[in-house]
């Protein structure tokens, strides 16, 4: 009988103490931090990689040096996105991969596949602008379906309006996606980054996580790289955005569990 009790509790508290350890893991908030706009500048992109920490790069496709920053940025085991150009309302160049509410669908299709063949290893796609395109639901339609048919990527909405359908598209063609919570530096002073930076962390540790949006300036590349070891200090998990989106959707599992469960 002592044998039975001390092995029941010897159970009990292993259960608690692995349930512990699993709340613990899903407390503690993560963060990802992506980097848009590589391609057009070898030095300050290579520097922008070499910052520490598992940051996330959004590469710009036909840039003189898309395939070399993505080359590099592989080499150091860091998470790639294609930054896809895309019409902005106010009228904006959008290069030769842009894509446009004017063209067909065959058109669309073929410019998407050949942007997506264009970079090596990438994990996902994001939106270069936008504001205009991303509102257009047909044509956030045939976006996912495009990148449904290029393997396991994801869709992120660097969110340049509000009123946005990329998302539900993405929802509805079964497509991991996330959206932009904060952009770090769309004022490049140290100061004004500075306050994007605080509220990032907040609003992580408000939610549970966070995705901002930053770009390879010389003034955000010094800035992250003073303020990149604060996260581990403040107890906050740097992690790729692929890694981010599971831990969403296994967190929610995890806390829907806990509400249809009840205790023994």
């Amino acid at each position: 009988m002592r044998v039975f009790l001390g092995l029941f509790f010897f159970v009990v508290a292993s259960a608690n103490a692995n349930a512990a350890e699993t709340a613990s893991l899903y407390n503690t908030p993560r963060v990802a931090i992506i980097i848009d706009d590589l391609g057009d500048r070898l030095r300050d992109g290579r520097r922008v990689i070499d910052l520490p920490g598992q940051l996330t790069f959004g590469i710009l496709p036909y840039t003189p040096y898309a395939k070399k920053l993505a080359a590099y940025a592989s080499e150091r085991n860091k998470e790639l996105l294609l930054h896809l150009p895309m019409e902005a309302v106010e009228q904006k160049y959008l290069g030769k991969a842009g894509l446009h509410s004017a063209m067909s669908q065959e058109e669309f299709f073929t410019s998407l596949n050949t942007s997506l063949g264009f970079i090596k290893n990438i994990r996902g796609v994001s939106n270069h602008m936008g504001s205009r395109l991303t509102q257009n639901t047909q044509m956030m339609s045939w976006l996912m379906q495009g990148i449904s048919q290029h393997g396991d990527l994801y869709f992120v909405d660097s969110r340049t309006i509000d009123t946005s359908r990329a998302l539900i598209s993405a929802r509805d063609q079964g497509l991991a996606h996330a959206t932009r919570d904060v952009f770090l530096d769309h004022n490049r002073q140290p100061e004004r980054i500075r306050k994007q930076w605080n509220y990032f962390i907040k609003y992580a540790n408000r939610k549970g996580s966070a995705i901002a949006i930053a770009h390879p300036y010389p003034e955000t590349i010094h800035f992250l790289k003073e303020v990149l070891p604060e996260l581990e200090q403040n107890n906050i998990k740097l992690v790729p955005v692929s890694e981010l989106i599971l831990w969403r959707h296994n967190r929610g599992k995890l806390a829907w569990r806990k509400q249809t469960t009840k205790s023994p």
